[in-house]
């Protein structure tokens, strides 16, 4: 996934203080989702089609908006942007959809504990000022719902994974209404601090949240899926940090 998405992740400096920021609710919850252990060939082959057909048309994209426009995409006219990072989101949800094709409750269960453990600031991490626990996605501001996690190891002769990845989405809760959701950039980025999480999709008619993938930094087998969890939690943080007024203002 970062391959494709190298862009879109930041890695260099921690997230600002919470300051006088008033914190936001958050409800954590798991996606209601089916058990799957696998899927057959034909599928497994379809996605993988789709995969590489996503990642070829973004290729294709950035090269000829590249050549149109030159190579800083920053630069490009907003609509060209806007036609690259259409084709960005697909290609990352292709992928996704490959990757994530094997669904474990528990283990979605699992890390719903975990995120909600780290925005408390259990075990290692650190608390999340920002982020209030919510009962209730009625009672809450933000919604986040983990919807699958996957891992794998550095080396076949590992016992355990050293990499692993969380995949979560964040739309408005109860108490946020859609028009001050809408006011969040839908091109909006976690951005450069030290965990890597990135953007897979933004809002759409159809699915009102964002979708981000996590990752726990590789290299550590212990407690692996813990640090994907807790790279999701701070990216909540830094959510609030970077759109709390939007989300709350008139």
């Amino acid at each position: 996934m970062m391959n494709i998405l190298s862009a879109c992740a930041g890695l260099a400096l921690a997230a600002a203080s919470a300051g006088n920021q008033t914190p936001m609710r958050v409800y954590v919850t798991a996606a209601k989702v089916e058990e799957r252990k696998e899927v057959d060939d034909a599928t497994k082959n379809a996605l993988k089609a789709k995969k590489d057909a996503a990642k070829e048309a973004r290729k294709a994209k950035e090269n000829e908006l590249k050549a149109a426009y030159g190579k800083k995409k920053e630069e490009w006219p907003p609509e060209k942007q806007d036609e690259y990072f259409d084709a960005d989101e697909a290609a990352a949800l292709a992928e996704a959809d490959y990757e994530y094709r094997k669904i474990e409750t528990k283990g979605i269960n699992d890390s719903v504990k975990d995120v909600i453990e780290s925005i408390q600031g259990k075990g290692i991490a650190g608390r999340k000022e920002r982020v209030e626990l919510a009962s209730s996605a009625e009672e809450a501001d933000l919604v986040v719902e983990v919807r699958a996690r996957r891992s794998g190891k550095t080396l076949p002769t590992q016992l355990k994974a050293d990499r692993c990845y969380l995949l979560f989405t964040l739309g408005p809760g109860g108490k946020v209404d859609a028009a001050h959701f809408a006011k969040v950039p839908a091109n909006y980025r976690p951005g450069k601090f030290l965990y890597a999480v990135w953007r897979l999709s933004s809002p759409k008619p159809e699915s009102p949240v964002f979708t981000f993938e996590s990752y726990n930094g590789g290299g550590s087998e212990f407690g692996c899926h813990g640090a994907a969890a807790n790279a999701a939690a701070v990216a909540i943080d830094k959510f609030i940090q970077d759109n709390g007024t939007l989300l709350t203002g008139p």
